[in-house]
C-alpha cells in the first residue's frame, strides 16, 4: 500500500489529484451531474496533502473524505468525472486487519501495478472498459509506456452455471461435497471429471476475442476432450439399475466373452468377461431402457456376445439364438451391453448435476487403476476417482 500512497502525494503534487471532502451525494447531485467543479477541486497543494495527512491518521471519518483524480469534470461520460482513486475503509481486513484505513480504488491500483509489474498486454471484459481509460489517464500523466488494452464482450454459458460465491455457499453449508464437485464447474470439478486441460483451452482460444457478447456450450469443451482423450480410453460395460433376465441354450464349454478393449485398436487386445453359469443358465443384467424397447419374442444381440431372443412372458428370460453379427443387422435388430450378474462390480457414477446412479459394471473395471479415463460403452466417458467395495467414477461427456 505503501507504493500506492506515494503515488497518491506525487499526483497531489503535481495538481492532477485532490482530497474530497464533500458529502458523495451532494457531490453526485451537485456537482457530477451538473459538471461542475466542487471547491474541493481548487485547493492548494499544501492543503490537499494536510487533508491526505486526515485521512491517514483518522482525523477524517469513513466516507469523510476520498482521493479524486483530475479526470476532468466536463468529460462527455459522467462516471469519467474527477474518479474517486483512493478512500477510507474502516472494515478490518483479513490479511492485516486494521493497520491501514485508505485503500486504493480497483482502477487506480491497476494503474500503478500494471506499470510497476512491467505489463505489456491487459486482456479483459468490455465492462471494465472505464477502468482502462482511468489506467489511460495515470500513464499520460507519467509518460509511460502504455500496455496493449483488449476487451472481450461477455461470455455466457448456457449449460453450466458459473458463479464462485454460490459455489462456495454451498459448499460450506455441505449442500456440496467440495470443489470436486460437479455443480461447482471450478477448474478442480472438470479435472476430477477428466477434462483435459488442453480441451478447455483450445475450446476457449477458438471463440477469439471479440466486443460481441458469446454464448458459449461446454459441448464445445466436451468434443475436444473427447478428440484428446478417446483413443487412450479402455472400454467397458457398465449397466445403470439392470433388469436381470436369464439366458439359456448357450454352447457348452463357453466360459467368457471377449469385447476389444478399444474398437479402433484391435492390436490392443480383448478384455475377458467370464460367463459364470448356474444351471446352465447365465444370468446378466441389461439396461432398464433397452429391456422395455425389446418386444416379446424380438430377436436383439448382446454386445460381443450373441443374438438372443427375448421372452417377457414368465420371468425375464432370453434364448440363444446365433453368434452372427450380420444376421441382427441385416434385421436391423437392437444391440445392447450387459453385464454378468455372478461377478459383477457395484458402480457408482456421479453425474454432473450431482446426483448418483447406481448400477454394475463388468469385472474388467475392478483391475483399472484409480485416475483411468475409461468409456462406458452406450453411456459414455467417466473417470475413476476412489475403489473400495464400490468403485465411484465421475462422469464427464457422452
Amino acid at each position: 500500500l505503501e507504493i500506492f500512497y506515494e503515488y497518491a502525494v506525487d499526483l497531489i503534487k503535481k495538481e492532477e489529484a485532490y482530497v474530497c471532502d464533500c458529502d458523495p451525494e451532494l457531490w453526485r447531485n451537485e456537482y457530477k451531474v451538473l459538471s461542475k467543479p466542487c471547491p474541493c477541486r481548487d485547493l492548494s497543494v499544501h492543503e490537499n496533502l494536510a487533508r491526505w495527512e486526515k485521512m491517514l491518521d483518522g482525523t477524517y471519518p469513513e466516507k469523510g473524505a476520498a482521493v479524486r483524480i483530475k479526470t476532468g469534470m466536463d468529460d462527455p461520460d459522467p462516471a469519467m468525472r474527477d474518479h474517486v482513486i483512493l478512500r477510507i475503509s474502516e472494515a478490518e481486513h483479513p490479511r492485516v486487519g486494521n493497520r491501514y484505513r485508505v485503500w486504493p480504488m480497483l482502477e487506480y491500483s491497476w494503474g500503478i501495478d500494471d506499470h510497476e509489474l512491467g505489463i505489456s498486454h491487459i486482456i479483459r471484459g468490455k465492462d471494465l472498459v472505464k477502468e482502462g481509460k482511468i489506467e489511460q489517464h495515470i500513464w499520460r500523466i507519467y509518460g509511460w509506456a502504455e500496455p496493449e488494452l483488449i476487451y472481450y464482450g461477455r461470455l455466457k454459458f448456457k449449460d453450466a452455471t458459473l458463479s464462485k460465491s454460490r459455489a462456495r455457499r454451498k459448499i460450506l453449508s455441505g449442500e456440496y461435497t467440495g470443489w470436486k464437485d460437479p455443480r461447482t464447474w471450478s477448474l478442480q470439478s472438470l479435472e476430477h471429471r477428466g477434462i483435459h486441460p488442453d480441451a478447455l483451452r483450445k475450446a476457449t482460444l477458438d471463440l477469439g476475442l471479440s466486443l460481441n457478447d458469446i454464448t458459449f456450450s461446454m459441448k464445445a469443451v466436451y468434443s475436444e476432450n473427447r478428440k484428446i482423450r478417446d483413443s487412450d480410453a479402455p472400454r467397458a460395460f457398465f449397466v445403470e439399475s439392470p433388469v436381470w433376465i436369464s439366458v439359456s441354450d448357450l454352447p457348452n464349454g463357453m466360459d467368457v466373452a471377449e469385447a476389444p478393449i478399444h474398437p479402433d485398436y484391435p492390436d490392443r487386445g480383448t478384455r475377458e468377461i467370464p460367463l459364470p453359469r448356474e444351471n446352465e443358465h447365465l444370468d446378466i443384467g441389461i439396461p432398464t431402457r433397452d429391456f422395455k424397447r425389446i418386444a416379446n419374442g424380438e430377436l436383439f444381440r448382446l454386445k460381443d456376445l450373441a443374438n438372443c431372443r427375448m421372452n417377457k412372458e414368465t420371468n425375464p428370460s432370453a434364448r440363444f439364438e446365433s453368434f452372427d453379427v450380420e444376421e441382427i443387422l441385416d434385421k436391423e435388430g437392437q444391440i445392447i451391453h450387459w453385464v454378468p450378474k455372478g461377478n459383477s462390480i457395484p458402480v457408482e457414477l456421479t453425474m454432473v448435476d450431482g446426483s448418483i446412479v447406481e448400477g454394475v459394471g463388468e469385472p474388467s473395471i475392478a483391475d483399472l487403476d484409480v485416475g483411468t479415463f475409461l468409456q462406458f460403452e452406450r453411456v459414455g466417458f467417466a473417470k475413476i476417482y476412489e475403489k473400495n467395495d464400490v468403485i465411484n467414477l465421475a462422469f464427464a461427456h457422452k
